[in-house]
């Protein structure tokens, strides 16, 4: 590696190091908890790692379109700072402006042994995610152990009828790569809901780039978008209204 690779994976490591803590019989780092976690842990700490990178540079971390940096998906086009994992900090730029949480604010409960705990009380404060927690801690998990198994050259067993998939923990799952995306997708799609249920309609239509950025597919963006001009469509009239009155 060069050195300019070899600092940025020294923040990674350190990162991982300075997170990692044995609880019990297990190791827990960041988001994980022994089980599910790492998808959130390894975006998390990407982005924290070149944010240190940048700042011992003197520069900024730049946002960039990069298409075919998805494994297994070529036509996912993330918007990312980060040269690695970059469908992960995706996610975490949505959370963030699902939840309405700033990304620093996020990537700091990263370092609280109960930020795992935290994380789950800002994204089940909204009702329709009461109880959905664990579910779509388990939906990246299946992503990132998918991931993982395409790292270690197993991509053709991936893209026929989906495999039997032992987690690291040892939980099951059937899979390949067609339900990555579907499941890709399916976080995507209600991360992006979630924004539209619980903001004001003039929130939405002011900020909507929050959310149709960090959408990585044409369909995911089309979607978002039918639903925002919906909303900007019910606005026109109110507010043309007010202005008649007003004169």
């Amino acid at each position: 590696m060069s050195y300019e690779d070899t600092k940025l994976y020294f923040f990674h490591e350190l990162t991982h190091a300075i997170q990692t803590r044995k609880v019990d019989n297990h190791e827990e780092c960041s988001f994980y908890n022994g089980k599910t976690g790492m998808f959130l842990t390894e975006g998390a700490t990407q982005f924290t790692a070149e944010i240190l990178y940048n700042l011992s540079n003197g520069t900024n971390i730049q946002y960039r379109q990069q298409p075919g940096v998805v494994r297994g998906h070529p036509e996912y086009a993330p918007y990312s700072p980060l040269s690695e994992y970059q469908l992960n900090g995706n996610i975490l730029m949505l959370l963030s402006s699902s939840l309405g949480v700033p990304i620093n604010q996020l990537l700091a409960l990263g370092y609280r042994k109960d930020g795992r705990e935290q994380l789950k009380q800002m994204y089940e404060v909204f009702p329709g995610n009461k109880g959905k927690f664990e579910e779509f801690m388990f939906d990246l998990e299946k992503i990132y152990s998918i991931d993982k198994l395409l790292i270690a050259g197993k991509g053709d067993l991936l893209q026929g009828s989906p495999q039997n998939i032992i987690m690291q923990d040892g939980q099951q799952f059937a899979g390949n790569l067609q339900i990555q995306g579907e499941l890709i997708e399916k976080v995507e799609r209600e991360l992006a809901a979630n924004f539209i249920s619980n903001n004001e309609p003039e929130y939405i239509v002011s900020n909507y780039n929050r959310i149709l950025n960090f959408l990585t597919t044409p369909k995911l963006h089309q979607n978002f978008m039918n639903a925002v001009n919906e909303i900007a469509s019910m606005q026109n009239p109110i507010n043309e209204i007010y202005s008649t009155q007003v004169r």
